[in-house]
């Protein structure tokens, strides 16, 4: 079965390309099924999550900019939690997506969060630590096997 699914251009040997999922119900995406949202698009299943997203995105906005992270969009610039620059050997991964961070108070703020995605993807926290990426028109659209 053909599915869709995004492709993040970055190097493939260093870091898997995170599964996309549509931020409302967590099932796969559909590329034609998108909202604006940021200077980026956000990605869903199908076409009642898009209207529920458009409805009241303030519900969803941690998952949402998760999302634009996850697929490329927007790069992390700074630490989430602090805004200050970031070392390479701090950092966890969260569902598939590495997030940095500048020291180890920073780091075991995110280990001890039981939801990592609010807290390092709040709109307080995506300002601090992430910008749109460079790499924003390398996302191509691909098919994939499953």
């Amino acid at each position: 079965m053909a599915l869709s699914t995004l492709v993040l251009a970055q190097d493939t040997k260093t870091q898997a390309a995170p599964k996309v999922k549509c931020i409302i119900s967590g099932d796969e995406i559909d590329l034609a099924e998108y909202s604006t949202y940021k200077a980026g698009k956000v990605y869903f299943c199908c076409g009642g999550c898009k209207e529920e997203f458009n409805d009241s995105s303030a519900k969803f906005t941690s998952a949402a900019n998760f999302q634009l992270v996850a697929t490329g969009q927007y790069s992390q610039t700074n630490c989430p939690v602090s805004g200050r620059a970031v070392k390479a050997t701090k950092f966890v991964t969260v569902e598939g997506t590495k997030v940095t961070f500048c020291c180890s108070n920073c780091l075991g703020k995110a280990n001890e969060s039981k939801d990592k995605v609010s807290l390092l993807f709040s709109d307080a926290s995506f300002g601090k630590g992430f910008s749109v990426s460079q790499k924003k028109d390398e996302v191509k659209k691909t098919k994939s096997m499953e």
